[in-house]
């Protein structure tokens, strides 16, 4: 997750160009969240990163263009925070962890409240949100398809296709964890999330359980 954090305006005006640029990458991503892409304007990033217009526009032709950059180092960064099951753990364990790493993404404000913004905007550009699923939920389910490929092989599942099955295990654990969110409800669907896992679990298992 991108932190904000505040620095003088000299310093960041005077700061070497790679460090620049990550100032103007959370400035931007602040005022995004607090005001919504469409209310944040070019000139109001470039206040709050304390650079010239000249070197925002330098970086980034526009704001789609910026807030593209975003959406992928946010992805990657939740990606990296995602664990790479192993079979060596045990395929239960495995899917626990990967599921309950995945669903605590879903209750971070500041995830909730990306992704919100992206959903907003989808209807005027929707080539954002191709990236945005491209980037984060579809990495998301190829990662765990792999992973469910691998357990095919070693006989431990059985099912047609990984990324149909990913899909669906990742629709089981997540319950109604979605409706919480949208309802404003997180610290209740913090709650139910170990009961939400270890149900879905059961159920895929139980689904995908080798054919004698």
């Amino acid at each position: 997750m991108i932190e904000t954090i505040a620095h003088p305006a000299h310093e960041r005006e005077s700061a070497p160009a790679g460090r620049k640029m990550e100032i103007v990458i959370r400035a931007a991503w602040q005022l995004f969240l607090d005001q919504g892409f469409s209310a944040t304007s070019m000139d109001a990033i470039a206040k709050a990163a304390g650079v010239s217009k000249a070197t925002l526009y330098a970086y980034f032709p526009s704001k789609e263009a910026l807030f593209a950059s975003l959406i992928v180092a946010e992805c990657e960064s939740l990606q990296r925070d995602l664990p790479v099951p192993k079979l060596s753990a045990g395929l239960s364990e495995a899917l626990r962890e990967f599921a309950r790493q995945y669903l605590h993404t879903f209750i971070h404000r500041k995830d909730v409240a990306f992704v919100r913004i992206i959903a907003n905007e989808s209807g005027r550009f929707p080539v954002l949100a191709r990236l945005f699923y491209e980037s984060g939920p579809e990495a998301t389910i190829r990662r765990l398809a792999r992973f469910l490929e691998e357990a095919k092989a070693a006989q431990l599942l059985e099912f047609d296709d990984p990324m149909v099955a990913a899909k669906q295990f990742l629709s089981l654990v997540r319950g109604e964890l979605p409706l919480l969110i949208v309802l404003g409800l997180g610290d209740l669907a913090e709650g139910t999330i170990e009961q939400e896992i270890e149900a879905g679990l059961k159920l895929f298992l139980k689904a995908c359980e080798p054919r004698v």
